[in-house]
């Protein structure tokens, strides 16, 4: 009975040891970054210039830089600046499903794909790079402003969804060191 009770407390020992020596390599992505400047502060730092988008993206466009200055500084401080964020978007469409009666697409996807480049404030330096990519869906009714309003409301949800993965690789690259 004692032979067995020293074996489970080994293998609980052995089980312990491993989780301590573990969890040192873990860092919660909101902490501190390795300057020990707050992560919320560094991400405030980046300036989201205006971008003169194509007309077929102003409105996307908008919610996207709109989302992102949200995403980066919730705060609506006015702080220094001390990275540049440029970013560039393509989108696409389809209609995969059509209606054999009518003729019209019953649906549609949009797609984009939004690049982005961190930079220091000089332009000099870049601190990373990267795509992100999203899909979202839209019914497609007879009605042409339930259709159109529809699409905006499309156009609002991609921007939010690519504008949260770019914060959070963004964070994901700050807190590691800039």
């Amino acid at each position: 009975m004692s032979s067995l009770n020293f074996k489970n407390l080994a293998r609980l020992a052995v089980v312990a040891g491993l989780t301590f020596g573990l969890s040192a390599c873990f860092k919660p992505l909101y902490g501190p970054t390795a300057s020990g400047e707050s992560l919320q502060a560094v991400l405030a730092a980046i300036d989201v210039p205006e971008v003169t988008w194509p007309d077929r993206q102003a409105v996307i466009g908008h919610y996207l830089r709109s989302d992102l200055i949200y995403a980066l500084n919730g705060s609506g401080s006015d702080t220094p600046k001390r990275y540049v964020l440029k970013l560039a978007l393509t989108e696409s469409l389809s209609t995969p499903v059509v209606d054999t009666e009518t003729g019209r697409a019953s649906s549609a996807i949009l797609g984009g794909s939004l690049s982005y480049t961190l930079t220091n404030l000089e332009g000099t330096k870049i601190l990373t790079q990267g795509t992100a990519t999203s899909t979202t869906t839209y019914d497609r009714y007879q009605q042409r402003f339930a259709t159109v309003r529809a699409g905006r409301d499309a156009e609002i949800r991609l921007a939010r969804v690519l504008a949260e993965q770019v914060k959070t690789r963004l964070a994901a690259t700050l807190s590691a060191g800039s």
